[in-house]
């Protein structure tokens, strides 16, 4: 049927965007200034964290939902790994250590654990919505070339990774009753607001450095919920880019 034509679309997507990073240059020589690196260090070591999950319950619970569904998934978290490679690539480049957890990583995977599948699904648009702020500050924070083409291409992939979220999403919208499309509502909106406080807490050195108020990330983020908001409830159309890009406007969509 449509949904499952569409999940395959998404399965595509994520094929084709598979060389997304093949265009950065590696050359082992380290490019942050001293005080980059110390603007830098235990931020992006978070956030590689965060990246680097293995994604077994919602690859379980993919699986128990829809095939085409889960088979988008599957090369879905591969990207977000291929994010947290990357990342690690380049903390080695300049020397700056992996962790092996932070207990904000930790609270996030647990709670995508709890309650069912649209639950997991909005724990992780919440996430990704996060991240598209993230990285556009830390793109600003360096005058690394490496670290801000890296920046780019994430920023590109989290465009369509809040796509991809939200259409799944969209699918259990519409089976909602009114009174659960409200308490949806309510609840994405508190775990929004509440997860984009905690990120600023620990986070917010390296969104200043790039050129972020709290006001203005607070803006950011509620433009993209809203975006992500209207997507899921069916104001506004999804767009999944048909050819694999360095950027996040150079390609042709489909839109559904």
């Amino acid at each position: 049927n449509y949904m499952h034509l569409l999940f395959k679309a998404w399965k595509d997507y994520f094929q084709r965007n598979k060389t997304h990073f093949t265009h950065i240059n590696f050359n082992g020589v380290p490019e942050l200034s001293s005080t980059e690196k110390e603007l830098v260090y235990a931020s992006i070591q978070q956030f590689q964290r965060g990246e680097s999950s293995e994604g077994l319950h919602l690859l379980k619970i993919a699986k128990a939902y829809d095939p085409d569904y889960h088979e988008a998934i599957k090369i879905f978290i591969k990207e977000e790994q291929k994010h947290a490679g990357v990342l690690a690539r380049f903390m080695k480049q300049e020397r700056i250590p992996l962790i092996g957890g932070h207990w904000t990583d930790s609270a996030f995977r647990k709670l995508r654990k709890l309650l069912t599948i649209e639950n997991t699904i909005t724990v992780l648009l919440t996430a990704e919505i996060v991240a598209a702020a993230y990285y556009r500050a830390l793109h600003n924070a360096t005058q690394s070339v490496t670290l801000q083409a890296i920046c780019n291409q994430i920023i590109s992939d989290e465009e369509m990774h809040i796509n991809f979220q939200a259409y799944t999403l969209r699918n259990f919208y519409f089976k909602s009753s009114p009174v659960k499309r409200q308490a949806y509502r309510a609840y994405h909106q508190v775990l929004m607001f509440g997860t984009a406080l905690l990120v600023w807490a620990y986070h917010a050195h390296i969104f200043k450095a790039g050129n972020y108020t709290f006001t203005t990330y607070l803006q950011f983020i509620a433009e993209e919920f809203t975006r992500a908001r209207d997507m899921v409830t069916g104001y506004s159309a999804i767009v999944i880019r048909q050819e694999e890009s360095h950027t996040a406007l150079s390609s042709s969509p489909a839109i559904f």
